[in-house]
């Protein structure tokens, strides 16, 4: 899949089409959506393998198809009609958002009224819609809304370090009056995995992938300099690095080998879905040791800003720093999964 080392945010039509067409053709826009034809249902596997790759070719754009496969995750659990509104007969919807609770909203006259501030909101430069989930004022129940990013107000804030091209700025909703059939009512459902879960699974492939294609690009580098491949240090360092990346990729398959579809994944216990979340993070940590070991096999060049790989380990950094993926985080929910009801 080829495509440029890196992206920015578009200052032009040409741009945003570009990156456009790069997540239409790693097919992660597709995800979850039952009109584009597929012959058997989406996976949690496919996709997470297709963000690895998406990742191990770009980083930012990777970022940003992980989180379009958790928005359609919650787009598909809109009604019919708010699907057809939304994702449209033909093309390939973006749709950016976040799934935590910021602002509120209002019912008035039939329609919900959002005064929110959404960020960051990954891909906001290129998207078509923007979801939001807020707090009905009067009932104190969460409400998931879609907005289509015109009537929204963006904010460019993003200024990160790393993965800096993934757009996630701040999506302002100033009295944004929402249609009903454009608003989901969020009712608990223990059984089911929550969407952050997914966001776990998902969130990680990229930056794995990313960290994959460091290490083949280390190994071309050194490998075409025979007096630097020789010398111990630069060997040790970067064969760690190798057995660290293995560790990830056989952590990374073990975490989505059994995820299914959305049903077998709702299916699953609370234990394995709790397993396969903290594979998923402990994969990413692995691949994340292997940088620095990394950047001892490249030397000091590494060290420059404008190095692919100071690129890669500023763009890991700030993905594996996601709330979804913190190791404290998926320790206790795992924890607490396993001794659930044995009290």
């Amino acid at each position: 899949m080829p495509m440029s080392p890196s992206i920015s945010k578009p200052t032009d039509q040409h741009d945003r089409d570009a990156v456009r067409e790069h997540l239409a053709r790693s097919g992660v826009l597709d995800a979850w959506r039952p009109d584009r034809g597929r012959p058997a249902p989406w996976t949690v596997a496919d996709i997470a393998d297709r963000l690895r790759h998406l990742g191990a070719a770009d980083a930012d754009l990777g970022w940003i198809g992980a989180v379009a496969a958790v928005t359609n995750l919650a787009v598909a659990e809109f009604p019919g009609e708010t699907l057809l509104e939304v994702w449209g007969p033909d093309g390939d919807t973006l749709v950016a958002g976040t799934l935590a609770p910021q602002g509120t909203g209002t019912w008035t006259d039939g329609a919900f009224h959002v005064r929110a501030v959404s960020t960051p909101a990954s891909g906001l430069p290129w998207a078509d819609w923007v979801m939001a989930t807020v707090r009905d004022v009067d009932s104190g129940a969460l409400v998931r809304v879609l907005v289509p990013v015109a009537d929204v107000r963006v904010e460019t804030t993003w200024d990160a370090t790393g993965l800096q091209g993934s757009g996630g700025d701040t999506a302002h909703l100033d009295d944004v009056v929402v249609p009903a059939r454009r608003t989901r009512t969020l009712a608990p459902a223990p059984s089911a995995a929550p969407l952050t879960f997914f966001a776990t699974i998902f969130f990680a492939s990229p930056l794995i992938g990313a960290v994959e294609s460091a290490l083949d690009r280390v190994l071309d580098d050194v490998g075409g300099h025979g007096e630097r491949s020789a010398r111990p240090d630069v060997r040790a360092a970067v064969g760690a690095a190798a057995r660290e990346v293995a560790r990830a990729a056989g952590l990374h398959a073990a975490a989505s080998a059994a995820l299914g579809t959305r049903d077998e994944v709702d299916a699953l216990s609370a234990v394995a879905r709790a397993t396969s979340a903290d594979l998923a993070v402990q994969a990413l940590a692995a691949a994340e040791h292997a940088l620095p070991l990394l950047v001892s096999g490249t030397g000091a060049a590494a060290l420059h800003t404008g190095h692919p790989l100071a690129r890669t380990v500023r763009d890991v950094a700030v993905g594996a720093r996601h709330t979804a993926l913190s190791p404290t985080k998926s320790a206790l929910a795992h924890t607490d999964a396993l001794f659930g009801g044995r009290s």
